[in-house]
């Protein structure tokens, strides 16, 4: 623990610096994701200095949507990097995202140093998720930058390697995710349900056929069943990296279930080239795409 609070004293020196740098016009970054203005470094940091992530957090009443991320090692963003002093916008430390942790409840969003996931379904001894950058944390982000008003909290759970059979209604690993689903919820003061299941799974499912399109309807099917997720919350699946399956996400969107969408991403970077992971640059930009279909189905469904 002593190493972990190191580090994220070192991580804010590193911002504090960066801003400095650039506010005495020494900086020679020709990144797009540099600073704009010494003024949005200064607002950052001010976005960031102060908040105890290992803290109780003071806001869960105002919580106002909750998102399930499931799927595969890419609804885990395995291999990805969470880089707040390179990409300090997108990758930041906010009050406004929450993220159920495995062994300690409620939390503000700190990638860098909170475990998450440790043993995931089914149990294994994986590495703690630090420093990924999930997809549920980019989500929020970019719902929360859209709509300063809103205070997003996420479930991130993720089965790498399976098919979708696992995930079928009744069986373990569903009663595991939906044990998890309800304690959080019971833990937030003013929220009962799920607004929105992010899906992102197929590499071991990559055929646009009759079995996956079943797997899928009944998956969202058996989820509706439950009284925090009924049949007006919103599930947007994810494109993989391209896969066939991308055929049957598509369908989400004219299957005339205003509820049901699907997120592109046949077009973003991977960890490889050729690979089947998405990279970190890619769910900075799947937060943004999810988060716009997200507010397009509110809007369409008078929930905006």
């Amino acid at each position: 623990m002593r190493t972990i609070l190191l580090q994220g004293n070192t991580y804010r020196f590193f911002v504090i610096l960066v801003a400095l740098t650039f506010s005495m016009g020494c900086s020679d970054d020709d990144s797009s994701e540099a600073f704009a203005t010494p003024g949005t470094a200064v607002e950052l940091q001010a976005m960031t200095n102060g908040i105890d992530t290992d803290a109780f957090p003071n806001n869960l009443h105002l919580v106002t949507d909750v998102i399930l991320t499931a799927g595969q090692s890419n609804a885990l963003a395995d291999g990805t990097r969470f880089e707040p002093d390179i990409y300090p916008e997108q990758d930041r430390i906010d009050a406004r995202i929450l993220v159920w942790t495995q062994y300690n409840g409620w939390k503000v969003a700190n990638p860098l140093n909170q475990v998450w996931e440790n043993d995931r379904f089914p149990a294994r001894l994986w590495d703690p998720v630090n420093a990924n950058n999930p997809p549920g944390f980019q989500i929020a982000r970019a719902i929360v930058d859209a709509d300063p008003s809103r205070v997003v909290a996420f479930i991130p759970t993720s089965t790498p390697s399976q098919s979708i059979r696992y995930w079928r209604f009744g069986e373990t690993p569903y009663n595991t995710i939906k044990q998890r689903v309800e304690r959080a919820l019971n833990d937030l003061p003013s929220k009962s349900n799920v607004d929105l299941i992010w899906w992102m799974q197929g590499e071991s499912d990559a055929n646009a056929d009759d079995f996956y399109r079943r797997e899928l309807a009944a998956l969202i099917s058996g989820w509706r069943t439950e009284p925090w997720y009924s049949k007006d919350h919103y599930f947007i699946a994810n494109e993989t990296v391209g896969f066939a399956v991308n055929q049957i996400f598509h369908e989400l969107r004219t299957d005339d279930d205003p509820y049901t969408n699907y997120s592109e991403a046949t077009d973003l970077p991977t960890r490889h080239i050729g690979g089947d992971h998405f990279n970190s640059e890619a769910y900075r930009t799947i937060g943004n795409r999810v988060q716009q279909v997200y507010f397009d189905m509110r809007t369409a469904t008078g929930n905006d």
